[in-house]
């Protein structure tokens, strides 16, 4: 249906880069990259945590309190609504998740005269909504204000846990469900339990969030370093958190020192468990194998994951998992969890290895499994690839996006 028919879209999502924090959130921006190459016209509502600029404040903080009210990232124009929303996982529990209006009806006042600027200047006809806390609730009173689609997108499980653990924000949760046009979600788990949780869903979709770009894919690749020519190297990207698995990546790592003492492990990302890995490192004697890497630019990581051997993320609680197809673009088999979303396109020795969660001498099989036959390697290599260009690329997910958006705007809201 192409994009004849639409004036824009805007996309909600309080996951979005901001100038001080430009990795949080890059597959929300590539996402809108991709739309607008595509011919729409996308601009975005990122809610964004006020903080008042005090003297000495933490630095996280004085990023925080500059972040500006509007913004252009790679020609995309992002309009940070400053409100009183703090998504912190403590903050989440306490207040959030048992008193849901704090996390929705309050913040709507804060994002009312952006959102109207935001329609005057760059008229939408759509809006898609990331996560429905806050983003789905907010989408919910533009439908009512400008009478635009709405689209909620449910991209955590962590989230959705919440809204069935408890009643009061499931209540709201299920509301934002019936008010939506269109619900997507990430894979066929979280879409049966958002139908269980509401049967009045009016059109439900599984898309996979994309990692790839096959048109760029060549630009990002990048050499690999001197001191790495000779090893083994396994990388691993995500928040230092437990859900992320890197503690059992790291035993796993310990397993198999001995028979690949070529191993090198690099992990990308911050977070509250790095002393405790660190500890941990230090304990089983990988101080020469594992290293811990720090946050680092999108790009440099993406560079990272072109000359690495073995992608490995033994994460669970994963919607989806960007990185997976990011690093599968490169051709590098991945190590992943049983039962969680990529698991739904990539099957186990076919693309990589597909693991237990919490299962270090899982994770040693498996890299062992990698390492052991090189022609097999890069066989699951190669389908690895192939399936990140098929399924995970950023333009057809954005084709995708535009013929629904063009199909919801021809017919109008379906719901008042």
């Amino acid at each position: 249906m192409g994009t004849n028919n639409l004036r824009g879209a805007l996309w909600i999502s309080d996951y979005f880069p901001r100038p001080h924090d430009m990795t949080t959130g890059t597959w929300a921006l590539e996402s809108v990259v991709a739309l607008r190459k595509e011919g729409l016209q996308t601009s975005v509502l990122a809610p964004t945590p006020w903080i008042p600029r005090i003297p000495g404040l933490p630095a996280t903080f004085r990023g925080w309190s500059k972040v500006p009210k509007e913004h252009e990232i790679n020609q995309v124009p992002v309009y940070y609504s400053r409100c009183p929303h703090y998504p912190q996982r403590w903050i989440n529990n306490v207040l959030y998740t048992k008193v849901p209006f704090l996390d929705t009806e309050f913040l709507w006042p804060w994002c009312k005269r952006t959102a109207d600027e935001i329609m005057k200047r760059h008229p939408f006809d759509v809006a898609h909504a990331n996560f429905l806390f806050p983003s789905g609730y907010i989408g919910m009173k533009l439908k009512e204000r400008f009478g635009t689609s709405l689209v909620v997108h449910e991209r955590s499980v962590q989230r959705l846990g919440l809204a069935r653990d408890n009643s009061r924000r499931r209540s709201v949760y299920r509301k934002i469900l019936r008010a939506a046009d269109l619900v997507i979600t990430e894979n066929m788990s979280m879409a049966s339990e958002l139908r269980k949780m509401e049967p009045g869903i009016s059109e439900l979709k599984v898309f996979k969030q994309p990692g790839s770009h096959p048109d760029l894919v060549e630009s990002l690749i990048r050499e690999r370093p001197e001191r790495f020519s000779d090893r083994f190297v396994v990388l691993s990207v995500g928040a230092l958190s437990e859900r992320k698995g890197h503690e059992y990546l790291i035993r796993g790592i310990g397993e198999v020192r001995k028979e690949i003492p070529e191993i090198a492990c690099r992990i990308i990302g911050a977070g509250a468990k790095r002393e405790e890995l660190e500890n941990l490192i230090e304990q089983l004697g990988l101080t020469d194998a594992v290293e811990l890497c720090g946050k680092r630019p999108h790009a440099e990581v993406l560079g990272e994951m072109s000359w690495c051997d073995v992608f490995a993320l033994s994460s669970w609680g994963e919607a989806g998992g960007t990185v997976y197809g990011e690093a599968m673009q490169f051709g590098k088999p991945i190590i992943a969890c049983q039962g969680e979303g990529i698991t739904d396109i990539a099957e186990n020795h076919v693309q990589g290895c597909m693991v237990p969660p919490r299962d270090a001498l899982a994770v040693a099989d498996a890299l062992r499994w990698l390492y052991a036959d090189v022609s097999r390697r890069n066989r699951v290599a190669e389908s690895a690839r192939q399936l990140a260009v098929a399924e995970l690329g950023y333009p057809k997910l954005a084709t995708a996006l535009i013929e629904l958006y063009g199909s919801l705007a021809a017919t109008g809201s379906t719901k008042a």
